[in-house]
């Protein structure tokens, strides 16, 4: 009986010294926590060189918390979505380690609004992406869904995402 459990409690304290290794690389990971970004979204469809495909600016901001505003050239001019001019609000949402080490999910919901403020659709957003080993870049691919307000989805679309750091500049 104590052979079995000297073996049980070495078994135990051999796969833990295991575990730390794999544990401490995913804690030295670069993190979005407490940085802002600058970011360009490519829609999917015809290459980027078309001039169909226009890219779109944004700026993101992740805090330490999980969650994370979002801001981009769409919602500064109204847009048209079923034949209707509607004006986009900053998006607000979570992000989060993915499933794989290394990479990182993103949703955020934006406000699609009528001329007379009433609600015509969110947009909601899913980023699925990496940073690079230096922390300053990011690339990743981008999904989103319009959903009008009684919950069916009108619109989808998807493409690409880059993304550079702000960086803290040396103060005097």
């Amino acid at each position: 009986m104590r052979g079995k459990l000297l073996f049980a409690c070495m078994s135990f304290g051999l796969s833990l010294s295991a575990v730390q290794p794999v544990a401490a690389q995913a804690a030295n990971l670069p993190s979005l926590a407490g940085s802002s970004w600058q970011l360009t979204l490519i829609a999917g469809g015809p290459p980027a060189s078309s001039p169909a495909v226009v890219p779109v600016p944004g700026l993101a901001t992740f805090t330490s918390d999980g969650t994370v505003v979002e801001t981009d050239a769409t919602e500064v001019v109204p847009m048209e979505v079923e034949g209707t001019a509607v004006y986009g609000t900053p998006g607000h949402g979570i992000w989060q380690p993915g499933p794989a080490v290394g990479n990182l999910f993103i949703r955020f919901i934006s406000l699609l609004v009528n001329p007379n403020t009433t609600l015509h659709a969110k947009k909601i957003v899913t980023i699925t992406g990496a940073l690079d080993s230096t922390g300053n870049h990011f690339s990743g691919n981008y999904d989103f869904e319009l959903v009008n307000p009684s919950g069916h989805m009108i619109a989808r679309g998807s493409g690409t995402i880059t993304g550079q750091k702000i960086p803290h500049p040396l103060l005097p």
